[in-house]
């Protein structure tokens, strides 16, 4: 994890009371529907592994990637445990999955990673490297409207992501903005 990246707790991440700030359903119900039981996925910024769980029930691959080791090694006792013998996981930034196959990827999970970064750029130049063509990403970013830093994704930066992709839906509320994207071939 760089200097210039946003540290976040892995307890924060994997306390039972997000579930009531951000339930699970909400967020996968904007793109479970587009998963396949066969699909490989990169749960990008996976932290504790709060949804990489659910995405091993899901599909047949879940390479669970995030830039704490401590988080890592907190969603390998989780995979331990629950029995999950489908989740490989990564100490790595977002920007460098170099162990990732170019277009190996069906599915790229990001919710809420871009904001933990300061090399956006980076990262969405790595999820279009390992999407293979027609492959699909879920995106999702913070919505900052009195605090700016250069981790922030502004309304501008969000509308040029969206560009490099073929946008399948989108949405935003309060707190984020998210999309579901497709690699465009």
């Amino acid at each position: 994890m760089s200097k210039n990246d946003r540290y976040i707790n892995p307890l924060v991440l994997d306390n039972p009371l997000r579930s009531l700030v951000s339930p699970p359903n909400r967020i996968l119900s904007r793109f479970v529907k587009y998963l396949k039981e066969d699909y490989t996925v990169v749960d990008l910024g996976c932290g504790p592994g709060f949804f990489t769980t659910i995405l091993a029930r899901i599909v047949k691959t879940v390479y669970a990637v995030d830039p704490d080791e401590r988080a890592i090694r907190r969603l390998k006792e989780k995979v331990q445990k629950l029995s999950l013998n489908n989740v490989i996981p990564y100490v790595a930034p977002a920007q460098k999955l170099e162990f990732i196959k170019d277009k190996s990827i069906d599915f790229v999970f990001s919710n809420l990673m871009l904001c933990c970064t300061s090399d956006h750029n980076g990262a969405i130049k790595e999820i279009k490297r390992i999407l293979k063509d027609n492959g699909l990403a879920y995106i999702s970013v913070t919505r900052s409207f009195l605090i700016k830093d250069k981790m922030d994704v502004s309304g501008d930066e969000w509308k040029k992501i969206l560009g490099q992709f073929k946008i399948i839906r989108e949405g935003k509320n309060l707190m984020e903005r998210w999309a579901v994207v497709q690699q465009i071939s």
